[in-house]
């Protein structure tokens, strides 16, 4: 038996597609929004000694501050007298006293406060994301599935971070509907009545709104005087626990308590409409003078130093293309916006959802002539202010059933409550504004938005 041994080649031809890096930092860049873009820049200009930023807060020299610098002696008061030189103002600009002022503690800031230190290690971002699905009223507006998800945790997870929620005060905040936020409010009931209280939220809610006090009394064998205590204590809840709390410390109007930063502005003068991309400002940024002009001497040279020349080259490059992304996410945000101006001008103006026109981040990166994913990278997690001042997320405008949900809103919060609206007057009342809906829809929009029906608002 013989073996032969033997040497082969073979040429193989593959493709593969290399991503550009420079499309990769553009991507990223777009995603953040003014605060990340900004320690973006920051954390960039430590890394890379090639960018510079320009800085915008020097002023020019006056002619005071040069006289008071050559001869100081030359401007000062003849007069020696001590009243004369302590009347003299003072060079300083006086103190604003109102931003000495404590600002005030807004209801997500009172959240976190208590809730993040309960939390346990390495779910900040499960407790951050929960404490913004809480809306001014207390209410969790976020089924747990899609917070689980949005935050990367497990439903268990999610579970255990709604438990430890609820334990805030106010007491009811939390809640995902009126009947767990009452029964909050009695997690610690001291008294029998308070107990029985709980006891008829949890399991004869409905004969509670209708105020059937003798089906009660049977039920639980109590009397019918005990059971109207309990109705007393359940009617001195607070079926919006926040509300409160907002209204005393100044809420969502205060300006100082605002802790959402608008990305986008846009408003309205006597010459039209403008955009404005707030943030960090591409211009202020350069690459340093320095290193384009070492990099021009070792082009010149013919025996440069390679190892110097490939450093400096690939710093001034990176510096190049990370201004040019700046630059473009600046003008995909302003693109952005005057399409919202073109096509949402009657919502951007005034805030009323009426005028809100169904519109989808496909439908306006066709218009555009983008890519959907850059459209949903540029307005995902981002705030707009609109022409009345209102900073809303980018996400009202794709929701095509917000507008009906918020007209909805609007028609019961002006209904005569001894005389409640029924589905289908709110449908008729709908369709006068041009918004054809049947009844269960308006049925669906209002249970979604936690609002009772015409029955139990007239029994509330």
């Amino acid at each position: 038996m013989t073996q032969r041994l033997g040497q082969y080649q073979r040429v193989e031809t593959t493709t593969t597609i290399r991503v550009d890096p420079r499309v990769v930092l553009g991507s990223q860049l777009l995603q953040l929004g003014q605060v990340e873009l900004e320690q973006a820049i920051e954390t960039e200009l430590n890394e890379n000694p090639a960018l510079e930023r320009l800085q915008d807060d020097v002023e020019p020299l006056s002619e005071e501050f040069i006289l008071r610098s050559v001869a100081p002696h030359e401007l000062r008061p003849c007069s020696e007298d001590f009243e004369f030189q302590r009347s003299l103002p003072n060079d300083e600009d006086p103190p604003d006293w109102t931003d000495l002022a404590a600002s005030q503690t807004s209801l997500h800031e009172h959240l976190r406060a208590q809730f993040l230190p309960a939390m346990p290690r390495g779910y900040r971002a499960l407790g951050e994301y929960m404490v913004e699905c809480v809306n001014e009223k207390g209410y969790l507006t976020v089924e747990l599935e899609e917070i689980a998800l949005a935050s990367g945790s497990s439903l268990q997870e999610t579970q255990g971070a709604l438990k430890i929620l609820q334990s805030c005060e106010p007491a009811g905040v939390g809640a995902r509907n009126l009947q767990e936020c009452l029964l909050l409010q009695l997690r610690d009931a001291d008294t029998f009545e308070k107990k029985l209280a709980r006891r008829i939220i949890k399991d004869s809610m409905d004969d509670f709104v209708a105020r059937k006090t003798m089906p009660i009394a049977r039920k639980y064998r109590v009397l019918p005087g005990v059971v109207e205590a309990a109705f007393e204590e359940i009617l001195s809840l607070n079926p919006f626990p926040c509300e409160n709390y907002s209204a005393n410390h100044g809420g969502h109007h205060s300006p100082r308590s605002v802790g959402i930063t608008p990305d986008l502005k846009l408003t309205r003068t006597d010459q039209g409409w403008s955009v404005e991309v707030l943030g960090p400002d591409p211009t202020s940024l350069r690459i340093s003078r320095a290193y384009s002009r070492r990099l021009k001497e070792l082009e010149a040279q013919r025996n440069a130093p390679k190892d110097e020349k490939r450093h400096i080259g690939a710093a001034v490059q990176r510096a190049n293309d990370f201004i040019t992304c700046v630059e473009q996410r600046g003008q995909t945000m302003k693109r952005i916006g005057e399409y919202l101006i073109q096509h949402q001008s009657g919502f951007v103006a005034t805030g009323q959802y009426q005028f809100l026109q169904s519109l989808t981040r496909c439908k306006m990166a066709g218009d555009l002539s983008l890519h959907e994913s850059t459209v949903s990278r540029a307005t995902m997690d981002k705030f707009v202010q609109i022409a009345n001042g209102e900073i809303i997320a980018f996400d009202i405008f794709f929701k095509p059933a917000l507008r009906i949900q918020k007209m909805i809103e609007e028609i019961l919060a002006t209904e005569n409550p001894s005389s409640p609206l029924s589905d289908e007057t709110i449908a008729k009342l709908l369709a006068k504004k041009g918004v054809i809906v049947a009844r269960r829809t308006v049925n669906k929009y209002r249970d979604r938005t936690k609002l009772l029906s015409s029955r139990k608002r007239r029994s509330a």
